[in-house]
């Protein structure tokens, strides 16, 4: 198993090696999801996508609370005279959306949509029950995102129907038993959410043909509960059974909706890949897709496309079983203690993550996006324990030292057993220029080679390590930068024995 490292080594000039590594062409996208501060706090939607804008974000995604939009949320039937369909129907509340997507587009800031429950009652298959996760309607959904697609046509790339649907928080029943034997429980919260996907897909497409729409937004893992009902699934169960395939991938044409099942389409496949308490090459042990295993999830759904239960919406003909689905990683984030005693990673520990992840999923041709959350921490109290505090600036606007490393991801890969190392790093700011990749010889840095970034600021080489080195690079010029050149992060190896 490859070892990464968060520093690197002083060696000899004329050992150094510039053959680059697989993904050096690579322009995996940087995106960033902050609601708290895009949507829900007007005064800083503007100076935050500049904010952003000044620190290379390429994509942000806005989440569209059903019931923030949509009226008479508490009501088990639509209002009178309400239109769904119609953007411009009186009921709907598009403020806070519509400031924020000017804002990121003022910037030249992607922006993709992500439609979350909890839905209105009048949005379930059985609105007596009175609940916001209960059975969406596939056509309420499909008329909330047709109109979502139509107000925002042109100006939004991507859509994502429903958040972690896999968790039973967003959609129940996941499990549907027939007894209180878990053997005798389906998976019916695939099934529920793949007619609420091919809903809001034609939707889409309806409305805004060149928009593209991704299937999952999956959590990384399942959760047990007290009882099946009360349980999640894995990505690979949940997707199986979402394309009504066995667990040997045999076509299962007996569990909720599969008999007669027409494949789906999609143009790519989002997923949430926390690994909350572990490093981004560490396993979560049972049916777990995060950084460290994204593979796996490429191979679910090759597999699916290979026997035409999931086709590529932006290829044509044979083609949509062949041409493979690209990754959009829409939702990554560690978080800090301090705030979190609960779930809390140092601050050092989550600098080192996030830009060792992103050097990890650069190198994967298949992930085009990763996108980090959050900026800000949201306000942690002992009674909002269950806030997220994976921001990389405090939520009294402090920066943590991720923030402070996030214009300048830096990172060296040494593989266990190896003597080449790869050197890995980006440029995030509007910096134009060459970057200077330094070893350090006793106190100082030297100079160890010049190079000239991609249009998206990446920049990798391989050296020689002959023992343990520590690297950094600098880049600016000192008479734009306050106190000179900008220095990355350092990293240092040391070399290992197989």
């Amino acid at each position: 198993m490859p070892r990464f490292f968060g520093a690197a080594a002083l060696i000899a000039l004329l050992a150094v090696t510039f053959a680059a590594p697989a993904g050096a062409d690579s322009s995996l996208q940087i995106g960033i999801d902050d609601d708290g501060v895009m949507q829900r706090t007007p005064h800083t939607t503007t100076p935050i996508a500049a904010q952003w804008a000044q620190n290379g974000i390429d994509q942000s995604r806005l989440t569209l609370v059903w019931t923030r939009i949509a009226p008479a949320a508490n009501s088990t039937k639509m209002p009178a005279g309400f239109n769904p369909r119609d953007p411009n129907s009186p009921g709907y509340y598009w403020g806070d959306v519509d400031r924020a997507v000017a804002a990121l587009e003022a910037e030249g800031i992607d922006v993709s949509i992500l439609v979350a429950s909890p839905n209105p009652y009048w949005a379930s298959l059985v609105p007596s029950r009175r609940s916001s996760s209960y059975k969406p309607s596939p056509k309420a959904l499909g008329d909330f995102m047709y109109a979502v697609a139509t107000r925002y046509k042109g100006r939004v790339s991507s859509y994502l129907p429903m958040n972690e649907p896999n968790l039973w928080q967003y959609i129940t029943p996941q499990y549907s038993c027939s007894s209180k034997s878990a053997k005798s429980c389906t998976l019916s919260g695939a099934a529920i959410y793949r007619d609420l996907y091919r809903s809001a897909y034609s939707a889409v497409k309806a409305a805004d043909p060149a928009a593209s729409v991704w299937i999952g937004a999956l959590a990384p893992h399942g959760r047990a509960g007290t009882s099946p009902t009360a349980s999640s699934p894995g990505p690979l169960a949940f997707f199986q059974a979402m394309a009504c395939v066995k667990s040997n991938y045999a076509v299962d044409t007996k569990s909720p909706g599969c008999k007669g099942y027409k494949p789906l389409l999609t143009d790519g496949i989002a997923h949430h890949p926390h690994t909350v308490m572990l490093a981004p090459t560490q396993r979560d042990p049972g049916d777990a897709i995060t950084t460290a295993n994204i593979p796996a999830l490429t191979a679910i759904f090759d597999r699916l496309q290979s026997k035409g239960r999931i086709l590529n919406g932006t290829a044509a003909g044979a083609a949509q079983k062949t041409k493979h689905l690209d990754v959009f990683l829409d939702e990554y984030g560690v978080q800090t203690n301090p705030p979190d005693k609960l779930q809390g990673l140092s601050l050092k520990t989550q600098d080192e993550y996030y830009q060792q992840v992103a050097y990890m999923m650069w190198k994967n041709p298949r992930v085009k996006l990763l996108a980090f959350y959050l900026w800000y921490d949201e306000p942690y109290t002992a009674a909002k324990s269950w806030a997220w505090q994976s921001g990389v600036f405090f939520a009294n606007g402090k920066a943590k030292p991720s923030g402070t490393s996030f214009q300048h991801p830096f990172w060296v890969d040494l593989p266990k057993g190896s003597k080449s190392a790869t050197v890995w790093g980006q440029v995030r700011t509007t910096d134009t220029g060459p970057v200077t990749v330094q070893v350090k010889r006793g106190s100082t840095f030297a100079a160890l080679k010049t190079v000239t970034t991609n249009a998206a600021g990446y920049f990798s080489f391989q050296t020689a390590v002959a023992r343990t080195t520590t690297f950094r690079f600098v880049y600016g010029s000192p008479t734009k930068a306050v106190g000179g050149v900008k220095v990355s992060e350092t990293r240092t190896v040391t070399p290992r024995r197989k």
